[in-house]
């Protein structure tokens, strides 16, 4: 059975991907927990290392926790993508 993914995550994702700060910290501590979605380790860290990278620092121990939980290939993987954004 596939969890399907709560209305507010999928707004957030409009806003985080439009640049907004506080549904990237959403976003990143729902994925985190899995709370309405599919816990995903990867998207917590991705969205976390975005949000730090524009200054929102008090996500670095949940960023350093999802970082923990990634293999090596996982990690070198969601680096490259977000070296696209930039």
């Amino acid at each position: 059975m596939t969890a399907k993914q709560s209305e507010c995550v999928t707004i957030a994702e409009v806003k985080a991907i439009s640049g907004d700060l506080v549904a990237m910290e959403f976003l990143a501590r729902r994925f985190f927990e899995g709370r309405g979605v599919v816990q995903s380790f990867q998207k917590s860290y991705y969205w976390s290392t975005i949000a730090l990278s524009e200054g929102v620092t008090y996500l670095t121990t949940l960023n350093q926790f999802a970082s923990k939980k990634l293999t090596k290939e996982e990690r070198v993987g969601i680096e490259a993508d977000l070296s696209l954004i930039k």
